[in-house]
């Protein structure tokens, strides 16, 4: 029997302060261990010899001095993790209070997954931003009105792997991974293990914290992660058309975000990434169709705008009679 009922692991790189307070966060359990691994973070920000929390019995710190991000870092924690059941958080993210109380709930559930809810906050001053936490609240919402088609979002769309408890076997009997990719790598990982869950249960408690840092990679995009985004999104497309083609009609989150992605793209006229983005999705064959709702989106948009400038005409016309 394993010494631990839990494992979380943690991918690091340069936010020790954020990072201590995530560890903060998880309660102190004889039936928990921590594992952190540092994604060869800068030693001009980190103090390697004073790292946080180095020293604690249930806590593991590997430093993987390769530089290949947290798809890599979360591979190596999965490897050294011992726990029954995994749990993932990001060092600038935290745990609820409800989270203790949780783990005592579940430490016998035999459930693959177990999905929950989560929160949202800006990490310097702590108040509340809903819009990194409002998708998954809005898939829980869903849930609770229809089950049957939401635990297909929960399943294959719900893209990132923290606010779930994965049963260790599920992972390690499919092989499978994170993606080492410079973003998205959590995707496939999170639609291959919620497609080969036999079981799974929804918890609308929201156990985990999402907080928002503009040093984030989400919000540090370049050229060259946006293409790795689009072959990631377009995988993951592709995979739920194929293995569940009763839900193609629902048109999926991912495939309404690469068309946003696409129409940002179009507006800030990133010519050349727009023409690269849509002939990597000719490559997986949503193209054609992609195309279709980009340009019925952004005439969607200039009706509105044209709309807008109408209802004020009469409002300066006014205003200059004045």
């Amino acid at each position: 029997m394993a010494r631990y009922k839990y494992s979380i692991i943690i991918p690091h790189k340069n936010t020790p302060s954020l990072l201590v307070m995530c560890v903060a966060s998880i309660p102190q359990r004889d039936d928990l261990q921590i594992v952190i691994v540092d994604d060869n973070s800068d030693p001009s920000i980190v103090d390697f010899d004073n790292f946080p929390i180095k020293n604690d019995e249930h806590t593991i710190v590997i430093f993987d001095k390769s530089g290949k991000g947290a798809g890599r870092a979360r591979n190596i924690g999965m490897e050294n993790a011992t726990g029954e059941k995994f749990i993932f958080a990001d060092a600038d993210d935290f745990f609820n209070y409800c989270f203790n109380e949780v783990l005592d709930e579940y430490k016998d559930d035999t459930s693959d997954i177990v999905f929950f809810n989560a929160s949202s906050c800006d990490s310097l001053t702590y108040i509340n931003r809903p819009n990194r936490a409002e998708f998954i609240n809005e898939l829980f919402d869903g849930y609770l009105k229809n089950p049957t088609l939401f635990e297909y979002y929960l399943r294959y769309e719900c893209g990132a792997p923290w606010s779930k408890i994965i049963k260790k076997e599920l992972i390690s009997d499919n092989r499978v991974v994170f993606e080492e990719t410079t973003v998205n790598n959590d995707v496939k990982f999170s639609y291959l293990s919620g497609h080969l869950a036999k079981t799974v249960k929804a918890d609308k408690r929201a156990i985990y914290c999402l907080t928002y840092s503009p040093s984030s990679i989400s919000y540090t995009m370049n050229d060259e992660k946006y293409q790795s985004r689009m072959r990631t999104i377009a995988e993951q497309i592709v995979f739920c058309t194929k293995n569940k083609p009763e839900y193609v009609h629902c048109k999926s989150y991912p495939f309404f975000y690469l068309r946003d992605s696409l129409v940002n793209i179009y507006q800030v006229k990133k010519t050349n990434l727009y023409n690269k983005c849509l002939k990597i999705l000719d490559s997986y064959g949503i193209g054609k169709e992609m195309r279709k709702a980009v340009r019925k989106r952004l005439l969607h948009i200039k009706v509105a705008v044209f709309i807008v400038s109408i209802s004020k005409a009469p409002l300066k016309w006014i205003k200059h009679f004045k």
